[in-house]
């Protein structure tokens, strides 16, 4: 008997993104990055999962997961390697993925920039140069173009908040800048560039789902009596988790240093998609190092991320009673190489969320990260998030056992009294 029954028509899948997974993206700021010896243990990416050419054995896997959609995301610098220069054979592969799909009855959901840069655009100054804006659309405007009627689904940016936070504040991406100041000009490029291709996939398909990927964390105060440390997670709050999406809301970009009224902006989200990992507890001693944090007992992932289920259910529910959107989860995951904890974080995740359901928030999907162990930007190979294990040497996927748990899950749209006691 399914204890926890999922909506009709929920859509259970897996996310991946195409630096991690892809292999051979060699024209990207990544790349670059990887061999100037950035990444933890001077690591690179390499041919990571050679997802790029083994692409039907990962969608042979979907489908084992009895899975019914897919989230990954199109490398803008395969698609455009030389400014103005459009690689047709890799818009090509990429169109073969998504028909791959659909003949296995799964829906793609694709996201359109997933951190990576190509090279060129990074040397004329990222997304620091307002012109990236309108590079940016030239190259969403090529992709939907190409896809038409074949992709219903899209996500614009993944983590707008957290790229500009990791490349531009706390200068662990590149290119390793540490400025609010420029953290903040890079997130209102971004939700300018959101905002129009917003539009753009509306104009080539009228039908269409544009959104975001948005990591969202439950910020709360590492002393609640605290006035100073409620004040600063109150702080962080806004800028990490409202800044950007208040302003698809309202069209008014309000930040403590820049403010802006970007009225193109204003209601650019069909649905809202979360990605939700973890809590952080900020005040004083955690300022400049939130995370990991070690001031509870709570159990840890790999990474060292607390697992905090319960702050699952009050981000969806918040931002749900924000936006009033449809929510997806595009995110929700583990590090966890031994598969020890990924099982018990899955149920205990997927409770909290049909709790939100029961409650009245209107979530129409689940994609867990990931499909499979990959590149962990700058942790390199080290943390496995994946159902899968993968073998860098060999590249075969294994199976885990919480690969078999979410195949079950996936198969009774729930989570059965049998399986909820086993965990």
């Amino acid at each position: 008997m399914v204890k926890y029954e999922f909506p009709k028509n929920f859509y259970w899948g897996t996310a991946t993104s195409s630096h991690q997974i892809e292999g051979g993206n060699i024209y990207n700021d990544w790349w670059e990055f990887e061999n100037q010896g950035k990444v933890k243990d001077g690591q690179i990416s390499g041919s990571a999962c050679d997802s790029w050419n083994r692409y039907k054995e990962d969608f042979d896997l979907i489908q084992k997961l009895n899975n019914n959609a897919y989230r990954f995301s199109i490398e803008w610098s395969r698609i455009e390697p030389e400014e103005g220069k459009f690689n047709e054979e890799a818009l090509n592969r990429y169109k073969d993925m998504i028909i791959s799909l659909r003949k296995r009855n799964i829906e793609p959901f694709v996201t359109l920039h997933h951190f990576t840069n190509p090279l060129w655009i990074a040397k004329k100054g990222g997304w620091l140069n307002p012109e990236t804006i309108e590079y940016y659309l030239r190259y969403v405007e090529k992709v939907v173009n190409e896809f038409k009627d074949l992709v219903k689904y899209y996500m614009t940016i993944n983590e707008p908040n957290a790229y500009a936070f990791m490349a531009y504040l706390y200068g662990e991406f590149p290119p390793q800048e540490k400025s609010l100041k420029k953290m903040l000009k890079v997130l209102n490029h971004m939700v300018k560039a959101h905002a129009k291709a917003y539009k753009l996939i509306h104009d080539t398909r009228k039908d269409a789902e544009a959104s975001i990927a948005y990591n969202v964390l439950l910020i709360e105060p590492l002393n609640p009596k605290s006035f100073i440390d409620r004040k600063i997670a109150s702080f962080a709050d806004r800028i990490y988790n409202r800044v950007f999406i208040e302003t698809l809301i309202t069209g008014k970009f309000s930040s403590p240093l820049l403010k802006e009224n970007i009225p193109y902006a204003k209601d650019t989200l069909d649905y809202l998609g979360i990605n939700y990992y973890t809590r952080i507890l900020m005040g004083i001693k955690t300022f400049f190092n939130p995370l990991p944090n070690t001031s509870t007992d709570n159990e840890r992932s790999d990474f060292g991320w607390e697992i905090h289920p319960e702050g699952f259910y009050k981000v969806v529910k918040r931002f749900w009673e924000l936006t009033k959107k449809p929510i997806y989860i595009t995110e929700n995951g583990i590090s966890d190489a031994k598969d020890e904890r990924r099982p018990k974080y899955l149920i205990s995740h997927l409770i909290a969320l049909h709790k939100a359901i029961k409650e009245g928030v209107d979530v129409r999907g689940y994609f867990h990260w990931s499909l499979m162990d990959n590149f962990e930007w700058a942790e390199g190979f080290k943390q496995r998030f994946g159902l899968f294990e993968t073998n860098f040497d060999t590249k075969e996927r294994i199976w885990r056992k919480s690969a078999k748990l979410y195949s079950e899950i996936a198969k009774n749209n729930g989570i059965t009294e049998e399986i909820g006691s086993l965990y």
